[in-house]
């Protein structure tokens, strides 16, 4: 069998430099493919996130820190899957985490 790695996109994070997206947020996008990025978060001690509806479904894996997020608090290891037409009414950490995410490009 013939390997390809057309339609592939490989990265290695250590590489990318992190895009500030606000006070106490940064990203670095990992991958795009079929209208979904990859990216991985940094948050900073005390970052609050907004309200916010989700239009689609989203993805979120803790690899270090902590989140409390809709009222759960989340370590290093844990996940969260969130459906389309719900509310994202808390995001915050205390101590700072990093966080990897699947969700829809952002328009």
């Amino acid at each position: 069998m013939e390997r390809s790695t057309e339609g592939w996109t490989f990265t290695d994070s250590t590489t990318l430099d992190w895009q500030e997206r606000g006070p106490g947020a940064a990203m670095k996008v990992l991958g795009i493919a079929d209208g979904r990025m990859l990216a991985m978060f940094k948050f900073a001690p005390g970052y609050v996130g907004g309200v916010h509806e989700h239009t689609d479904a989203e993805f979120t894996f803790v690899t270090d820190g902590s989140i409390v997020s809709n009222g759960v608090l989340m370590t290093s290891g844990h996940a969260y899957a969130v459906g389309a037409g719900t509310t994202h009414s808390e995001f915050r950490t205390d101590d700072g985490c990093t966080v990897i995410s699947v969700f829809p490009i952002p328009s």
